[in-house]
């Protein structure tokens, strides 16, 4: 006699599966909602990732046990075409399962963000191996991305059918299908015992540092150094020329003190304020108040020790649309054109330089001397996109990230000399 129901194993497993599916794509759209600059959303892909590798895995032993054991027949009563239509949608979900998470597996393996993936924070899953000689990365993760989506809309899709199709089988015709997949006490245990251990890896993973920062995030204290070269408005920002002799005419020499020293920058994302700092800046300053005409500054940024504490928008600002981190590893400002406006008040008139673009650019600051110690607390204003900077279509250009960038620095010095 054919079977009257799945047994046990089977029924956990489709249920297991059926569930973690809903959840993923009431997940993905939610995540796919948050703003960039909220906490949770980069916690959020990571969970996705690793259900979205649960199912994949669920869905092969679902598999090997299909084609291992028995199933019921359908009904005798249903018609051949039904038939055949049941038997398709079952397959089609396979192969579905399979497709949909080997394409969000791509999607992160093609990425040019290269963000591990870790399994419940506890086992790093490697990127697939097929993308390594791609070279236009943004196109080839849209491309990516897109798909993805339409399989997991297909499988919404193939659910609203199987579930329709279940409810007429088990309310109009009540032959028995709806039935033969309900699940007995055993196959609860199962689920059970499977959201367990899956809500205990969520909570690990959510608690847990999953993945150490890359270039793009800051250090945890700053670094800045000091050096006696010469300002050069000429100069690419990534030269690596010795500082220049010490001239006799020079202004006093100032040494920054690290510890006590800070560069910032404020934007602005979908209405929020959204902050940051570079942890690695070289500051060259000599510097006498009464002798302006002598006195010049250079500083040199290592872009990719811009971070905000967000990490997927961290990743970003370090890529080619923006800071272009790898080919443009530093921001240069060098200034000789100093203005005293009055009290402690004072203008440094120079150049900036971020990738390929140089603009003039004036820094405020005010400026307290007392003996041999010295500090300055300014800031200035820049249009980003006069540095190409965000320039060109991406997640955070959609966000409306304003055009309006304050950068902010306050530095403590010593007399040297």
């Amino acid at each position: 006699m054919p079977e009257a129901r799945y047994n046990s194993v089977a029924v956990a497993l489709h249920w297991a599966i059926a569930i973690l599916i809903l959840g993923q794509i009431a997940g993905g759209l939610v995540m796919d909602r948050l703003p960039n600059a909220s906490p949770w959303k980069f916690h959020l892909y990571q969970l996705h990732k690793s259900v979205g590798l649960t199912i994949f895995a669920l869905t092969f032993a679902r598999l090997g046990w299909r084609l291992t054991h028995k199933v019921p027949a359908l009904p005798a009563t249903m018609p051949g075409w039904q038939k055949v239509a049941a038997r398709a949608i079952h397959w089609a979900f396979y192969a579905l399962l399979i497709l949909t998470p080997l394409a969000g597996w791509a999607l992160v393996s093609v990425s040019p963000r290269d963000i591990p993936t870790v399994w419940f924070g506890l086992i790093e899953i490697p990127h697939l191996p097929f993308f390594e000689g791609v070279a236009d990365r943004d196109a080839a993760e849209d491309a990516m991305e897109r798909r993805h989506k339409l399989l997991s809309f297909t499988i919404l899709f193939l659910l609203a059918l199987h579930l329709g199709a279940a409810l007429k089988h088990g309310f109009f015709n009540r032959d028995g299908v709806l039935r033969s997949m309900a699940p007995a006490a055993r196959a609860w245990i199962g689920i059970a015992a499977l959201f367990a251990l899956l809500g205990a890896g969520s909570i690990y993973s959510l608690n847990s540092e999953v993945w150490t920062p890359g270039p793009g995030a800051a250090s945890p204290a700053v670094e800045v150094r000091e050096s006696a070269a010469a300002p050069e408005t000429d100069k690419s920002p990534s030269a690596s020329d010795e500082p220049a002799a010490h001239e006799p005419g020079d202004a006093p020499n100032w040494i920054v003190d690290a510890s006590a020293s800070s560069l910032r920058f404020v934007g602005e994302e979908s209405g929020r304020r959204l902050e940051g700092a570079f942890s690695d800046f070289t500051a060259q300053i000599r510097f006498d108040e009464n002798a302006l005409d002598r006195s010049w500054v250079r500083v040199e940024v290592r872009t990719a020790s811009g971070a905000t504490g967000d990490i997927l928008i961290d990743l970003e600002i370090a890529g080619n649309a923006w800071f272009d981190v790898e080919d443009h590893p530093a921001a240069l400002f060098v200034s000789d054109d100093f203005r005293h406006i009055g009290g402690d008040s004072y203008e440094a008139a120079g150049a900036l330089t971020i990738k390929e673009f140089t603009q003039p650019v004036t820094l405020a600051f005010t400026l307290a001397i007392d003996g041999d110690a010295a500090r300055a607390k300014g800031s200035a204003d820049l249009i980003r996109t006069d540095f190409g900077l965000g320039e060109n279509p991406s997640w955070l250009e959609e966000e409306n990230v304003a055009l309006e960038v304050g950068v902010e620095f306050e530095i403590a010095a010593t007399r040297a000399d």
